[in-house]
């Protein structure tokens, strides 16, 4: 998946099965971390994710833990 932004990977990891795995989601994650910080573009982006999407559990946790981090960073 290099060279995707966000809303293209996300597209891309729904594409099979509908859910974000939690391989996928280190996937999302390694994406959003690259810079080594959490943009506010990109907060909003994982706040939509998470509502807006299905997961599996630990895939869910993972993302959902690197939004608690990044808020706790401000």
């Amino acid at each position: 998946m290099a060279g995707l932004n966000l809303q293209e990977a996300l597209k891309q990891v729904l594409e099979d099965d509908g859910k974000i795995s939690k391989y996928e989601a280190k996937v999302i994650r390694e994406l959003i971390m690259a810079d080594g910080h959490v943009s506010a573009d990109e907060k909003t982006f994982l706040e939509a994710a998470l509502r807006d999407n299905t997961f599996d559990e630990s895939a869910f946790e993972l993302l959902s833990a690197v939004l608690l981090r990044s808020h706790l960073k401000d």
